[in-house]
C-alpha cells in the first residue's frame, strides 16, 4: 500500500453498469474510501444507452468525476446475445431444469468482460494514485457467472500485484451477499432506487424477463423500493 497520512481515506475506482450491484457496492465504497472516478464501459453491449443514463446518475449521487470507455471490438467478436451479433436475449425460465438456467446464463456471457473491466480500471488507478477499484459481484450470480466470485477476485489480485506495477487491488462490497441482501443494503443507504437499470435489453423500461431482471424483481419484491423500479408488464 501506498504511504498515507493516518486517518486520510485510500483513494479508489469504482466501476459502474447501472445495476444494483455496482451502485450498492459504489454508495458503500463512499463511505470507505475517497472514490474519485466511477467507470462506465461500453463495449457495444445492447443496453449501453440506458446502462449510461444509470451510471452517470449514480456517479452524480455519490460525487465522483465519471468517464466512459470504449472498445467496440469487445462487443463485434462476442457471440453474447447482449452483444448484436448474437441472438436474441433468452426469458431467463423460473422455474424448470436447473440446465435450462445454466444455459441462458451462458447465452448472456461475454467473454472475459469482468476480467478486461477490471485490467483497464488498473491502468486508471494507478495513473491516479489510487490503491483500490471497486466492483459490483454477489454469491447468487457467481454460480452462474464464475468472474463474479471470491476466486475470482482472489486470482485478478494476484495478477495485479505483479503487473500493476503499484499497489492496487479489487474489492467488491457486495461480494458474500445475496442479491436481496443487496437490495437490504441498498434501504439502509437510501439508495435512490429509480436510477437503476438491470436489463439485458435496450427498452424504455427494463423487460422483467430476462435473467438480470428476473434477478432484480425477486430481490426487491416487497419493499418500498419496487415503488421505484418499472417493468415492461407494470401498469
Amino acid at each position: 500500500m501506498q504511504n498515507k497520512i493516518p486517518g486520510e481515506k485510500e483513494s479508489a475506482v469504482a466501476l459502474l453498469s447501472g445495476g444494483l450491484d455496482s451502485a450498492v457496492s459504489l454508495a458503500l465504497a463512499a463511505g470507505e474510501y475517497d472514490v474519485s472516478l466511477s467507470l462506465f464501459f461500453d463495449y457495444g453491449q445492447i443496453p449501453a444507452r440506458k446502462e449510461e443514463e444509470s451510471s452517470r446518475a449514480f456517479a452524480e449521487r455519490y460525487g465522483t468525476e465519471f468517464e466512459k470507455v470504449e472498445f467496440q471490438w469487445l462487443g463485434h467478436i462476442s457471440a453474447s446475445t447482449m452483444t448484436p451479433g448474437g441472438e436474441d436475449t433468452p426469458d431467463y425460465p423460473v422455474e424448470g431444469h436447473p440446465d435450462d438456467q445454466a444455459r441462458v446464463s451462458r447465452a448472456v456471457w461475454v467473454e472475459n468482460r469482468n476480467g478486461i473491466f477490471i485490467n483497464v480500471a488498473a491502468a486508471y488507478a494507478v495513473a491516479r494514485g489510487a490503491t483500490v477499484i471497486i466492483t459490483g459481484f454477489n454469491s447468487e450470480e457467481a454460480g452462474a457467472f464464475p468472474d463474479n466470485s471470491a476466486q475470482f477476485v482472489d486470482a485478478v489480485n494476484g495478477a495485479l500485484a505483479i503487473s500493476a506495477g503499484a499497489p492496487v487491488r479489487v474489492e467488491s462490497p457486495t461480494l458474500a451477499m445475496q442479491k436481496r441482501e443487496v437490495v437490504e443494503r441498498g434501504l439502509e443507504l437510501d439508495l435512490p432506487w429509480e436510477h437503476i437499470w438491470s436489463c439485458y435489453r435496450g427498452g424504455e423500461r427494463m423487460c422483467g424477463r430476462c435473467e438480470s431482471c428476473t434477478r432484480l424483481k425477486k430481490a426487491v419484491g416487497g419493499t418500498h423500493a419496487r415503488a421505484s423500479i418499472f417493468f415492461e408488464d407494470d401498469r
